[in-house]
């Protein structure tokens, strides 16, 4: 009798001895799920009184940092991962947050379990329909249904076919060839991914033929093991399509109302020039949508649904322009005149652009405010509404959460200078920049979101806010060599103390020059 190999072994429900990758989302933000739905023509929920709830909040950045951003509204994470809770009430309790609470629970059994969960106007899922069972997605659904506010907006995220379609037999081959090896959720991916690049660097015929499950194969090795974990190795993993997802959020009285990137809303933006006519005859929003991702090949969806049948109206649209404060931080020098879409270039050029660019980026104004401005005032509302929300659509502005001047940016003779951090979160995290693997967020309460920095960033910002001027060369000739941060010439990357402190001490004084007068403008730096 011919002996059987051993059953591979099942993937994890969902696996927790591998934490998630810190990460701040920013298509889970309050302003940019008003503004989803407000271009689109849905009155948006409460800009700053609101309750908010995270589903699958991981180690809680993105929630502690919107309750930073937040101060006036409350917030809700649930995640399952007891490591995941409990790091995120660490940062919470540090950062001084008293609106913001995390539950250790399934969600399956959420609303029967006893915790006094209040009715939310904004309800997050990221990256998690497409991780979860059937039974424990109608739960998220279930609990959208029945938490939020008739008009609140129920943001998810997830693997979309067609586009995962190719890749799905790569997912296939590391857990079927992964299953059975001992150890750790991290030994099981380092197996599945060491056979799939073995597979592909001797040519087999799976890679060849399909050169998006090469590219992903590359996207996985830059990303490292835990990614590949909770990307690859749950025992629920399934791609969906859009018409699928959207009748079973129908069905339980939440209606597809967006999309994120806000450009995708807009067919003449999203589609490619020889399909814009195939498209004219299709009024339907869901039909739409599924013949889109088609057109795109879609991988990815990030979707915004509202709670009940709310109405819709170019009205709306406007109220909400007229009413909502924008803003150019960045400074006028770095809002682009064009930006290339995948099949769509964005200009914003001419006279009105070249008044509305400076006056937003001198502080945060309204439509009606920018009127008053003497160089807009021959423009209009209607023209100057326009060439706003072009620039929202090429994510050259920002909402903000009050209209206000931005503060004042000494010159360039200011690099002697020492900068202050006056949020208690922010100083957090900067406090473990290290620590943080690829990012931090810092909070904006006048943006109502986060401001992500790479950890090269945060090293060059801890610098300036907390090392006198004086003794900043001798901090960074001590970090260089202490310090695992990679540097980089190019492609080259650098070991040599001399030259990482000189490559170091440039991308400080970059940093200075081009972001930290955002910053300041911000309210996440103070200057003095």
């Amino acid at each position: 009798m011919t002996a059987q190999p051993p059953t591979p072994a099942t993937p994890e429900e969902y696996v927790t001895d591998v934490p998630y990758l810190r990460n701040f989302v920013d298509d889970l933000g309050p302003s940019r799920l008003r503004l989803a739905a407000a271009l689109n023509g849905f009155a948006p929920p409460p800009a700053t009184d609101f309750d908010y709830c995270e589903l699958g909040s991981g180690t809680g950045d993105t929630t502690v940092t919107l309750a930073a951003a937040y101060p006036g509204a409350r917030f809700v994470g649930v995640d399952v991962n007891p490591e995941h809770v409990t790091f995120a009430r660490s940062m919470a309790s540090r950062a001084g947050l008293a609106n913001v609470r995390f539950l250790e629970r399934d969600f399956e059994g959420l609303l029967d379990g006893g915790e006094a969960l209040p009715a939310f106007d904004y309800l997050g899922a990221h990256g998690v329909l497409s991780w979860v069972s059937a039974a424990k997605r109608k739960a998220v659904i279930a609990l959208a249904a029945a938490k939020l506010k008739p008009g609140g907006l129920f943001y998810v995220s997830y693997n979309a076919l067609p586009g995962w379609a190719a890749i799905e037999p790569l997912r296939r081959l590391m857990v079927d060839s992964a299953g059975g090896v001992p150890g750790t959720s991290l030994d099981r991916a380092r197996h599945g991914l060491a056979l799939a690049k073995l597979l592909n660097d001797t040519g087999a015929e799976y890679f060849t033929s399909n050169p998006t499950a090469r590219s992903m194969l590359e996207t996985m090795r830059k990303s490292g093991l835990p990614y590949v974990v909770h990307e690859y190795l749950h025992a629920h993993w399934s791609p969906m399509y859009f018409a699928d997802v959207a009748r079973e959020m129908a069905a339980a009285d939440l209606y597809f109302i967006g999309q994120i990137p806000l450009h995708l809303n807009y067919r003449d933006l999203s589609l490619p020039p020889a399909l814009v006519s195939l498209f004219k005859g299709v009024d339907n929003r869901v039909a739409f949508e599924t013949l889109k991702d088609f057109a795109l090949n879609e991988f990815f969806r990030s979707d915004v649904y509202i709670k009940g049948q709310a109405p819709c109206s170019a009205e709306q649209t406007r109220a909400y322009f007229d009413a909502t404060p924008f803003g150019a931080p960045a400074g006028a020098s770095l809002v682009l005149r064009e930006l290339r879409l995948p099949h769509y270039q964005l200009q914003f050029a001419g006279p009105v652009f070249d008044a509305l660019i400076p006056a937003l980026a001198e502080g945060a104004a309204t439509v009606p405010e920018l009127c008053r401005r003497p160089a807009l005032a021959g423009y209009g509302a209607e023209k100057i509404r326009e060439a706003l929300m072009r620039l929202v659509l090429g994510e050259q502005v920002l909402p903000m959460t009050r209209s206000a001047p931005f503060a004042a940016v000494a010159g360039a003779g200011a690099s002697a200078g020492r900068y202050r951090v006056p949020l208690a979160h922010n100083r957090m995290m900067l406090e473990q920049r290290l620590a943080s693997a690829n990012l931090i967020a810092l909070a904006s309460p006048l943006a109502g979101t986060g401001i992500a920095l790479t950890t090269l960033q945060a090293t060059a910002l801890h610098l300036l806010t907390a090392v006198e001027p004086a003794e900043r060369d001798a901090w960074l000739r001590a970090f260089v060599g202490s310090e695992a941060l990679e540097l980089h010439d190019g492609d080259r990357r650098v070991t040599d103390p001399d030259e990482r402190r000189r490559i170091l001490a440039q991308k400080v004084e970059e940093f200075r020059v081009k972001r930290v007068p955002e910053l300041v403008r911000l309210g996440i730096l103070e200057e003095g």
